[in-house]
């Protein structure tokens, strides 16, 4: 059988890889990619091998498991959209941009969730 992480990680790229291919048929790639991986981001930020699962959903409600993937998502999209803004109004395109893009909002994401639940993490 496949372990929880490892359907959730799955779950995340599926959807950060639908939402952004949608979306990149309407708008920049840097926007489409900060947009997909705040979409994945709930599931992804819960796959880190540094998470004690075990005490954090013990501890955690689903409601507050939800809220803390909202607020990563939200994290996400923010900084990333942020980040795309900025890369492109300086005239930078293409992977470059999209790489920027994606970088801050994955580290937003993943910074709002682990200062919520550091201490599950180690």
């Amino acid at each position: 059988m496949v372990e929880r992480r490892t359907l959730e990680f799955v779950v995340g790229i599926v959807a950060a890889a639908t939402v952004a291919g949608g979306l990149s048929l309407y708008v920049e790639m840097p926007y489409a990619l900060a947009v997909g991986l705040a979409a994945g981001t709930p599931a992804l930020v819960r796959t880190s091998m540094r998470l004690n699962r075990t005490r954090y959903d013990a501890a955690k409600s689903s409601t507050e498991q939800v809220v803390d993937g909202a607020l990563a998502a939200a994290a996400t999209a923010v900084v990333g959209l942020a980040g795309g803004y900025l890369v492109l109004s300086n005239g930078l395109t293409g992977p470059v941009a999209s790489a920027v893009a994606a970088a801050t909002g994955v580290f937003a994401g993943q910074a709002v969730f682990y200062a919520r639940n550091s201490r599950y993490i180690g």
